[in-house]
């Protein structure tokens, strides 16, 4: 710390570029010198990397993309999962997202934000902006409460104080600070997670609705990625199905894809949201087993389905190269080779508990996020993607990313241009129409005063 200075305290001054590059530099210099603490005994550089990617990677993705808006409408906009939403809040999926949307549009010109801002021109009407900011906002004094209340409860869950460059945020989850009590003005200290909570953050509001609204989550998803296999290979991609004897049977995996009536691809598909300490706990697997257990349960699973495969138990046949994946909702491991070692070690006991299932059976496991997938599948052909399969479990691209590997192998190929994303925004977001409209709009007044 530096001495207390007699002429008092620095002053963050917000008109000059100096004051954020200052803050930046202050906060970089306290995580160094925090990092003393526990990097060499409790944590190597390895444990480090992968909390420093999971607070920056995401951002470096962005927010404001159609993949992202489709898949998390797709999985949590929809059925259940809505009508749960708008009995419980009294406000429509659609309507949140859409308010949300132009809050952020509005949010991106100005920092503050008056409750009566222009929405009567795209149907938002003031109650549904009060419902809205009822989710999104709290008062700087609530925030502050809670941000102490958070930090202090991830504090005991972890057993060590976090570090203050992975200190959780309230903002998350209500991204807006209201600075009068009935919400006529508010301001969002980052702009850009206001659309982080219309699209992954959907998950907070269907927590209350339990297991039933979580497994129709789940599905969706293994759904999604069925679809979008589908849509962007040339292969044929199938839903699990059940087999073997009556009073014994099993579950395939989740997706199976196929070429001439054999599987090349073996898909789990694992739903499960990181928790905070997944990510920046020393040691992730301990403080959230349960979570990554969920990932070592979809490698025996697959191994299983191999063992069956060659054992008779099921009539599915197998392609000469096979690849089994796991295809994660969110990113479990990104940079962390320890936590890949611990899941391997979890998936090979719940093999030998099973009994029968060979080295054979238990072949290199892909680990991939879908917004990975969704990037590989917008690049490849037949081909490159499976020459991608079958280079990730070479020695040399053990612990890369999917993506990378994908990048490796084809980084002398002309690829041309990306597949179009194959979905269509109207059947999960009604008011992207909307959206279109007024461009469209736009465009023609513009043109007509020029020709003016």
């Amino acid at each position: 710390k530096e001495e207390r200075r007699a002429e008092g305290n620095f002053v963050l001054d917000c008109s000059k570029f100096d004051a954020i590059r200052d803050t930046i530099n202050r906060l970089r210099s306290l995580e160094n010198v925090e990092s003393g603490r526990y990097l060499g005994d409790r944590l190597n550089i390895f444990g480090e990397m992968h909390r420093i990617a999971q607070r920056q990677f995401h951002w470096q993705h962005g927010y404001l993309n159609l993949p992202h808006f489709y898949r998390y409408l797709y999985i949590y906009g929809q059925g259940k999962c809505a009508e749960f939403f708008k009995d419980t809040y009294g406000v429509s999926i659609n309507d949140f997202t859409y308010a949300g949307f132009a809050m952020y549009v509005a949010a991106v010109r100005t920092p503050w934000l008056r409750q009566d801002f222009a929405l009567a021109g795209l149907g938002i009407t003031p109650e549904i902006v009060q419902k809205v900011l009822a989710l999104m906002t709290l008062s700087l004094e609530q925030a502050q409460a809670e941000e102490r209340l958070l930090t202090d409860e991830v504090n005991r869950l972890h057993g060590t104080p976090i570090p203050t460059a992975f200190m959780p945020s309230i903002l998350r989850r209500h991204p807006l600070i209201s600075l009068t009590a009935d919400m006529a003005m508010s301001m969002p200290p980052i702009a850009e997670l206001i659309l982080m909570r219309i699209r992954s953050g959907l998950y907070y509001d269907i927590i209350p609705g339990k297991q039933p609204l979580l497994n129709e989550a789940n599905d969706r998803f293994e759904q999604y990625c069925h679809d979008l296999i589908d849509e962007l290979t040339v292969f044929i991609s199938s839903r699990s199905h059940r087999y073997g004897p009556k009073g014994a049977q099993f579950d395939s995996p989740d997706v199976l894809v196929t070429e001439d009536d054999k599987v090349v691809i073996v898909i789990e598909c694992k739903a499960t949201r990181l928790t905070y300490l997944a990510q920046f706990a020393e040691d992730p697997f301990e403080a959230e087993k349960k979570q990554y257990m969920q990932l070592a349960r979809g490698a025996f699973q697959l191994w299983r389905y191999f063992s069956h495969i060659r054992r008779g138990t099921t009539k599915d046949a197998l392609a000469d190269d096979a690849y089994p994946m796991v295809v994660t909702l969110d990113s479990f491991f990104m940079m962390s080779p320890q936590l890949s070692a611990s899941i391997l070690d979890e998936a090979n006991r719940l093999a030998d508990e099973e009994g029968g299932l060979t080295p054979e059976d238990r072949r290199y496991i892909i680990y991939c996020p879908i917004q990975a997938l969704e990037e590989v599948l917008q690049r490849c052909n037949r081909d490159t993607l499976l020459a991608a399969l079958k280079a990730a479990a070479e020695e040399k691209y053990k612990g890369w990313m999917f993506p990378e590997v994908f990048r490796a192998i084809t980084k002398d190929m002309d690829l041309g241009p990306p597949q179009k994303f194959p979905f269509d925004l109207d059947p999960v977001l009604p008011w992207w129409e909307n959206i279109r409209k007024i461009e469209n709009k736009v465009e023609q007044d513009a043109l007509e005063r020029k020709k003016a």
